[in-house]
């Protein structure tokens, strides 16, 4: 298994960006919503519980979280990844995401924004910093709450099961979903 090819550094993320792809969720102070699928990210800790996403500056996503230091962060059940798809595909600068493509929601707990009916699990998220960097911003938050569907989580989420099938980001139009194998070494 020595056989590697040079492939170009701007596609070296690729490597490992094929984690769940989430919907990050926020809402403005004047109660506009938005949600934009966010495949850059990663849990930053567990004591405290910490994650992170990296948000475009030029994104609503961004603005929202900078105005309110919170968001939601929703994981996509596979049935859901055309709405991931149109989420990503238009600004919440042109239109009401949740209204435009019918999102059923509901309201979170802890943080002011709205959860998509069908995610597997979400987790609210308050800021605890920001990095900002040319061109991104890198938000690490921490978990203040985190809910997943009945019968989909234990100790770990239970990717073997149909009910909790995310999807993850490959480029372009191209997702994949976990297999049914696990592997217990």
């Amino acid at each position: 298994m020595n056989d590697f090819k040079k492939i170009p550094t701007d596609s070296a993320h690729r490597l490992i960006n094929h984690g769940p792809t989430v919907l990050v969720s926020t809402r403005d102070e004047k109660g506009n919503y938005n949600i934009a699928p966010i495949a850059w990210n990663t849990p930053v800790g567990k004591n405290p519980p910490a994650l992170l996403v990296v948000v475009g500056k030029s994104h609503m996503t961004n603005e929202y979280i900078k105005e309110t230091n919170e968001f939601i962060v929703c994981i996509p059940h596979k049935k859901q990844t055309e709405m991931v798809l149109k989420t990503g595909n238009i600004s919440g600068y042109e239109v009401n995401k949740f209204t435009e493509f019918n999102i059923d929601t509901f309201r979170a707990d802890n943080v002011k924004a709205l959860v998509p009916v069908d995610c597997i699990g979400y987790s609210e998220c308050k800021i605890k910093k920001t990095v900002e960097l040319e061109k991104v911003d890198i938000f690490i938050a921490l978990v203040v709450q985190a809910w997943s569907q009945k019968d989909v989580f234990t100790d770990r989420l239970l990717v073997e099961k149909v009910e909790a099938k995310t999807i993850h980001h490959l480029g372009g139009h191209l997702f994949s979903v976990p297999d049914s194998e696990i592997l217990d070494l």
